[in-house]
């Protein structure tokens, strides 16, 4: 019977890491600008990187490695300050996903009105700036599920 309870706590614990965690990041490190870095997100993994929160930063962090420059994420503005990640499904997005942002002091500026796209700055704490979407950048992708939901 105790080997039974420990199977089904060992079990349980396993279901729950693995409902937890959605998505990997993955760094490219091969310059592309932002609508190409999303083609190849798309056709290799679920799309450029949607970031959620605090834990999302941390992991990106890590998935960039030993690259201390800037990294496209998916993140653009598709109008005047109206800020959307590149997935569109919203039934993939958590609570916070669509409204967490991470800018960096004094962003987003858009800079003589062509910074529609959003960068990640790995070496200083993931925090995000917005740039020309034309520049070619490394970027960041994820790999995702839909997070496992009891409807």
């Amino acid at each position: 019977m105790d080997h039974q309870v420990i199977i089904l706590i060992f079990a349980g614990a396993v279901l729950s890491v693995s409902f937890a965690q959605t998505r990997q990041f993955h760094f490219v490190n091969t310059p592309l600008n932002w609508r190409d870095a999303q083609s190849v997100c798309r056709q290799n993994y679920t799309d450029l990187a949607s970031i959620e929160d605090t834990a999302d930063v941390d992991a990106a962090i890590v998935a960039l490695s030993n690259y201390t420059g800037k990294a496209w994420i998916g993140l653009r503005d598709v109008m005047v300050n109206s800020w959307r990640w590149s997935l569109s499904d919203s039934s993939f997005y958590g609570d916070g996903e669509s409204t967490f942002r991470n800018w960096y002091p004094g962003e987003p500026n858009n800079l003589n009105g062509q910074q529609l796209c959003v960068r990640f700055y790995g070496s200083v704490n993931g925090l995000w700036d917005d740039d020309d979407c034309s520049v070619a950048l490394p970027f960041v992708c994820y790999q995702g599920k839909l997070p496992f939901r009891f409807d």
